[in-house]
C-alpha cells in the first residue's frame, strides 16, 4: 500500500495536495482491505486485492494530477476588473465636473483612484500566492501586531502611516480574516474555547471603537461574529448552537451602545466625538443640514440631469463617503442601480466561491471577508440616501480612498487563495505551529 500510495503521489505536482490525496487513497484502500478480510481474506492477500483493485498508480496519479492543480478564479478576476474600469470612469467624470465647476478641493482626483486601484489589484493578487491558512497559522500575532501598528498611528509615532494609502480606518480590517484562523484553533474545545473566541472579538473591537471610528470596529465585530456562529454551527466549538448563538449576538450587539453610554456620562471622549454626538443630536447642526440635503438630492429618482457642481460643493466627500448620492443625483436612478448591481454581484460571488469551498476554514475566512465588504456597502447606502447620519463607511470598489480600494482588492485576493486551493485541502486543516513542525 504505501509503495502504491509513493507511485501515486509522484504524478501530482501540486505538492499542497499530497496530504489530502494521501488520506483519501488511503482510507479507500483500508476499507477495501476490511471488506475483503470480512468476506474471508488473510490480511496480507487482502491488502494486495484492494491495492490491484485501485487501478494503476501512475494511471490513477496522473488522473488525480489534473483533477488537484491549483484553480483561478476567473469570474472574481473579471470583476475586479470591471469594477475597477467601472469605479475608473466614474472617478474621472466626477473629476472633470470638479475641475470645470472650480471645485476640485471637494474631490481626491482620478489620478489617485487608478493609483490605489492599481494598487489594489497588485494587493490581491499578492494575497492569491499567499496560502490562506498561513494567515490563520500567524492569527494571533497577526492580530497583536496590527492593533499595536494602529496604536503607534493614533499616536503620530510612525509618520508614513499618515499617507492615505494605508490608514487604520480600513486596512484595521483585516483582523477579520486573522480572526477566521484564531476560532478554528479552538476546535474541539466547549465553553472555554467560546468565550476565549468572545474575548478576541471584544478586546480589538473595544480597542478600535474606542480609539479609533467607530464605524471599522462595528464592522469588525459583525463580521467576526458571523464567522463565529459559522463555526459554532458548524460545531467547531462545542456548546448548545441556538441558544448560544442567541445570547452572543444580544450581548455583544449591546456593548458599542453601553461604552458610548459611559463614555458621554463620564466623559471619556475626546471634545470632537462629543461635538458629532451633539451634532446629530441638534436638528439645526450641519450633521442634519447634510441629511435633509442628502435625502432632498434623492427624493425624486426618477429625475437625472441635477446641477452636479452644486452636488459637488455642498456633499462632503462627494467621491468617497456620498458617492451613490453624487452618481444618483448626476445619472439618475438606472445608473445607480447598475453600479449597487455590479458591486452586490461580486460580493455576491465571493459568498459563493467561498461556501463552496472543501475546508472549512476556508468557508469561514472568506465569509468573513465578504461580510465586512457587506455591511460597509449597507452603511454607505445608507448615508448616500440619507436613511442615517454619515459614519465613516465605503462603497467597495468605487469610493475613492486608498485603504478602502486596497482592502477590497485584499479580501477578492484571499478569495482568489480559497478557490486556488478548494482541490488541496480536506475539510479540516491543520495549523497548529507546533504540530506543523512535528509533521515536517
Amino acid at each position: 500500500m504505501e509503495e502504491y500510495i509513493r507511485q501515486l503521489l509522484e504524478q501530482v505536482r501540486f505538492k499542497k495536495a499530497h496530504k489530502s490525496i494521501e488520506r483519501e487513497i488511503r482510507s479507500h484502500i483500508e476499507d477495501q482491505i476490511e471488506a475483503n478480510i470480512a468476506d474471508g481474506m488473510d490480511p496480507a492477500t487482502a491488502e494486495q486485492k484492494a491495492v490491484e483493485d485501485m487501478g494503476n498508480p501512475i494511471e490513477v496519479g496522473i488522473s488525480m494530477d489534473r483533477v488537484h492543480k491549483p484553480q483561478m478564479a476567473w469570474s472574481i478576476v473579471v470583476a475586479a476588473i470591471v469594477v475597477g474600469v467601472l469605479g475608473t470612469v466614474i472617478q474621472i467624470l466626477l473629476t472633470k465636473d470638479a475641475v470645470a465647476s472650480g471645485k476640485e478641493v471637494f474631490v481626491g482626483g482620478s489620478g489617485k483612484y487608478i493609483l490605489y486601484t492599481v494598487l489594489g489589484i497588485m494587493t490581491m493578487i499578492l494575497f492569491y500566492f499567499i496560502d490562506y491558512t498561513n494567515i490563520a497559522k500567524y492569527s494571533k500575532p497577526l492580530v497583536v501586531i496590527l492593533l499595536a501598528m494602529f496604536m503607534l498611528v493614533i499616536n503620530d509615532t510612525l509618520f508614513v502611516f499618515r499617507y492615505e494609502a494605508i490608514r487604520a480606518s480600513s486596512l484595521v480590517l483585516l483582523m477579520v480574516p486573522a480572526y477566521a484562523g484564531i476560532v478554528y484553533k479552538y476546535k474541539g474545545g466547549g465553553f472555554g474555547a467560546f468565550i476565549k473566541s468572545l474575548l478576541w472579538i471584544m478586546i480589538p473591537c473595544g480597542i478600535v471603537f474606542i480609539k479609533f471610528q467607530k464605524m471599522p470596529a462595528i464592522v469588525m465585530m459583525i463580521s467576526m461574529l458571523a464567522q463565529l456562529t459559522i463555526a459554532v454551527f458548524k460545531g467547531w466549538i462545542k456548546v448548545p448552537k441556538i441558544p448560544v448563538v442567541v445570547a452572543m449576538w444580544s450581548f455583544i450587539t449591546a456593548i458599542p451602545v453601553v461604552l458610548v453610554v459611559i463614555m458621554v456620562k463620564f466623559g471619556l471622549m475626546a471634545d470632537y466625538q462629543m461635538a458629532r454626538i451633539r451634532a446629530m443630536m441638534n436638528t439645526d447642526s450641519e450633521a442634519n443640514y447634510t441629511i435633509r440635503m442628502v435625502r432632498e438630492i434623492t427624493k425624486s429618482v426618477s429625475e437625472s440631469g441635477k446641477n452636479s457642481s452644486e452636488i459637488i460643493g455642498v456633499l462632503p466627500n462627494p467621491d468617497a463617503d456620498y458617492i451613490l448620492t453624487y452618481i444618483l443625483a448626476t445619472w439618475g436612478d438606472v445608473m445607480v442601480l447598475a453600479v449597487i448591481t455590479v458591486v452586490a454581484l461580486v460580493i455576491v460571488s465571493g459568498y459563493v466561491i467561498s461556501s463552496k469551498a472543501k475546508n472549512q476554514l476556508g468557508v469561514v475566512m472568506g465569509s468573513g471577508c465578504m461580510m465586512a465588504l457587506t455591511v460597509n456597502a449597507i452603511a454607505n447606502m445608507c448615508a448616500g440616501f440619507g436613511m442615517t447620519p454619515y459614519f465613516s463607511s465605503f462603497f467597495p470598489f468605487i469610493s475613492a480612498g486608498g485603504s478602502n480600494l486596497i482592502i477590497s482588492y485584499a479580501f477578492l485576493g484571499i478569495i482568489m487563495s480559497i478557490y486556488k486551493y478548494k482541490e488541496a485541502y480536506s475539510q479540516h486543516v491543520d495549523i497548529g505551529i507546533r504540530r506543523y513542525t512535528r509533521e515536517i
